[in-house]
């Protein structure tokens, strides 16, 4: 099953970030294999706040295991990480994933209208 890795930096780490972000994108793309889509987290001032990864592994372990060898994780630059599983619908191996869970929306919703 899919994992959601959200990691969000301390206040006090924009200059750190910056120095670690070569090792950082080393790692992403060292894990290109695993990662389904990733990108940063950003305030209103479009200022990274964090960092986002959805990834394919198999269980919660290799999750915390691939944003540990992360070099912004190793120096400590995260306030806390979120890591939860998660169901993927777009993009989706079957092109009508989203119309079978509409009519199954639909099916459940007019059960309990009932």
């Amino acid at each position: 099953m899919p994992y959601l890795i959200r990691g969000y930096f301390r206040q006090d780490v924009a200059q750190a970030r910056l120095q670690l972000r070569p090792g950082h994108i080393r790692h992403i793309l060292s894990r290109l294999q695993e990662i389904v889509c990733a990108g940063a987290l950003c305030g209103e001032d479009q200022r990274p706040q964090g960092l986002f990864l959805a990834v394919g592994c198999t269980d919660r372990e290799q999750a915390q295991l691939l944003i540990a060898d992360d070099p912004y994780y190793r120096a400590g630059l995260f306030e806390r990480i979120e890591i939860e599983p998660f169901l993927q619908f777009v993009p989706h191996p079957n092109p009508r994933i989203l119309h079978e869970e509409l009519e199954r929306a639909l099916q459940s919703a007019t059960m309990a209208a009932r």
